[in-house]
């Protein structure tokens, strides 16, 4: 049977008894009688084949940049690496002031420990010198043969008899400590007035070493003294003196003479003093210990359980008093 379709304004095909195609414009609300199997219509746009050839897309890689995005990305990336410069100076000046701080900090512990230099009157005054003078060969060698280097290689008995003589050329009678068991008790050199040679005016303590001398040793000569009952205390060193040891013994009223200036004294001297002087000290072993107990020099010995060596007495078994080695024996 045929259908009734109701239509506006479309165009069908169909196909009638004869096979010819019939195309139909059917005006608005028109009815029309079309057999089911003869109906056709035009295909829709989106049942139309696409026939029109699809050019392929040409993808660039993303690193090929050209004109004004290229020169954006260079300048970009060089404000980059000027911020990330920037930031890495930034770090090194902080770090660079931190460490600067901490050797500060490192130098001013240092310098407390460092010695003191002590100034004191000379007594041999110079004359004053109007014209420098380039002194004669003899006196140039005997100069240069007091050094420090060998002041601090002298043994600690030849230490204090070069003590002893300073003390003399200073107008001062001087007595050596005695030898014995228990050593002079910390009174090296009883030290006495020209006009009062009867009752001790002063002691003085003498160590030839090369580090500096610890408040202990102040104090142990300040007992001393006061056992002693005398006024004056003198304090001779190779080496130094640590910060603490100088304010305590200057509070005490000593005088403390450290190797420099014990140098300095002996070069202002007469060059006849000096000579006299230093041959009387090159002509002995001046630098193997004397015994403390016995007087007389001491030998290496090792030992037995830890093998280390040592300054031994001669008299051993029956005296058994032993020295550390010295910076100049090793």
């Amino acid at each position: 049977m045929p259908i009734n379709t109701k239509k506006t304004e479309q165009i069908y095909s169909y196909t009638d008894e004869s096979g010819k195609t019939v195309f139909s414009n059917i005006k608005k609300d028109t009815e029309i009688n079309v057999p089911p199997s003869k109906k056709h219509s035009f295909p829709t746009q989106a049942e139309k084949p696409i026939t029109q050839a699809i050019k392929p897309v040409k993808f660039e890689p993303a690193s090929v940049l050209t004109g004004n995005k290229q020169i954006q990305n260079t300048f970009g990336m060089i404000v980059l690496m000027i911020i990330a410069a920037m930031g890495i100076r930034l770090f090194f000046d902080n770090l660079d002031k931190k460490l600067t701080a901490k050797k500060k900090k490192q130098n001013q512990k240092e310098k407390e420990k460092q010695t003191i230099v002590v100034h004191h009157h000379h007594y041999h005054e110079k004359p004053p010198e109007t014209e420098k003078k380039e002194p004669p060969f003899e006196a140039k060698q005997a100069k240069s043969s007091w050094t420090i280097e060998f002041l601090r290689s002298l043994e600690w008995r030849e230490f204090e008899k070069l003590c002893a003589k300073i003390l003399e050329e200073r107008g001062f009678k001087t007595e050596l400590g005695n030898f014995g068991p228990g050593g002079d008790g910390g009174k090296d050199i009883r030290v006495f007035k020209a006009k009062a040679p009867e009752k001790p005016y002063g002691l003085a303590q003498c160590k030839a070493q090369k580090s500096d001398i610890t408040v202990g040793k102040i104090r142990e000569l300040r007992g001393t003294m006061a056992k002693e009952n005398v006024a004056k205390g003198f304090f001779f060193t190779s080496g130094g003196f640590y910060k603490i040891a100088w304010e305590e013994g200057k509070e005490q009223k000593m005088e403390l003479v450290n190797g420099d200036e014990l140098l300095t004294e002996i070069q202002s001297l007469p060059i006849e003093k000096q000579e006299t002087m230093l041959r009387e000290i090159t002509n002995t072993d001046y630098m193997t210990p004397t015994c403390t107990a016995c007087g007389i020099k001491m030998t290496k010995r090792t030992s037995t359980t830890s093998n280390e060596k040592f300054w031994g007495c001669v008299n051993y078994p029956k005296c058994n008093k032993k020295l550390e080695l010295r910076w100049t024996d090793k």
